[in-house]
């Protein structure tokens, strides 16, 4: 880190879908994950999403949480026997990394996210509260309510359900802190975002429409998109044929509306250690705090 996150100094963060922490925490090289966040510059916060690693991986765990020197690492991980069985329970999950120089942190997981999708991280110091999000995929499977005990639509309903309740967070955080959500959204947000189009199917659509109502009633903003109006980057590439352009931007920083003047930069960018298992790429934001 070239400057002290204190008040006025440059705060970076990166967020990106690794898709399997796993290769990352063991392998040929003595510490992988270290060289990435070190490949990165350091950044003061990195959140990584698509973790792929169960509550009851405990040595992994136990490596997860010590493989950055100079971090501290809070994470949330899917507990729900009944919605997140794809990959045996590992479809999920989220970690972030937190330079042991932001000083103290306190975190949590809301009640609702039995499946490993939001953590976290207040830094009481900078008044700051960092969400760390894995979007849900909406899709016609049905999905089961454990507060209703029975099937509650499908995750496409599930999907918009998220969402809702993670601008009730970012209010409830924003009545202390300054609030940033910084992940994989699973929502592109306009025409712009995609190529060669733009899905509109009713569900894609509603939850579309719905995200973007969401950010204009909150004043949030999505920092890529205010610093770069008219650009076609994009975080996702399908890797199926990958000689025809296939993509989309859906991982994406928002901040409250106090923190988007203070953002001086938002960009997209591979991995500097990157091992060819993610289909996505990461997301940088920086900002005077």
């Amino acid at each position: 880190m070239s400057d002290s996150p204190a008040a006025g100094a440059r705060f970076r963060l990166v967020s990106w879908n690794i898709e399997n922490l796993a290769p990352w925490l063991a392998g040929a090289e003595a510490a992988p994950l270290a060289a990435l966040v070190d490949g990165l510059s350091r950044p003061d916060v990195l959140c990584l999403q698509e973790i792929r690693i169960r509550p009851s991986d405990t040595a992994l765990i136990e490596r997860m949480v010590g493989a950055a020197p100079g971090y501290r690492c809070v994470y949330s991980l899917a507990s729900d026997p009944r919605n997140a069985s794809y990959r045996g329970g590992r479809a999920y999950g989220v970690a972030t990394y937190l330079s042991e120089e932001l000083g103290p942190i306190a975190s949590a997981s809301p009640a609702w996210d039995r499946e490993g999708r939001v953590v976290v991280a207040r830094l009481p110091g900078l008044s700051l509260s960092i969400v760390n999000l894995y979007a849900v995929n909406g899709t016609s499977k049905p999905y089961h309510d454990h507060d209703l005990g029975h099937e509650a639509g499908d995750r496409h309903d599930f999907k918009r359900r998220v969402q809702d309740r993670l601008f009730d967070l970012a209010r409830a955080l924003g009545a202390d802190d300054r609030v940033i959500l910084a992940g994989d959204w699973n929502v592109s947000r306009s025409a712009i975002d995609v190529h060669p189009r733009l899905r509109t199917a009713a569900p894609h659509a509603r939850a579309r429409a719905e995200l973007n109502r969401h950010l204009a009633d909150s004043g949030m903003v999505d920092v890529y998109r205010q610093l770069h109006p008219d650009e076609r980057g994009y975080t996702w590439y399908d890797r199926v044929r990958p000689h025809v352009l296939d993509a989309a931007r859906v991982d994406y920083v928002v901040v409250s509306a106090d923190l988007a003047g203070r953002v001086d930069e938002a960009s997209i960018v591979e991995p500097p250690v990157d091992r060819g298992r993610s289909d996505h790429r990461a997301v940088v934001v920086s900002m005077r705090l």
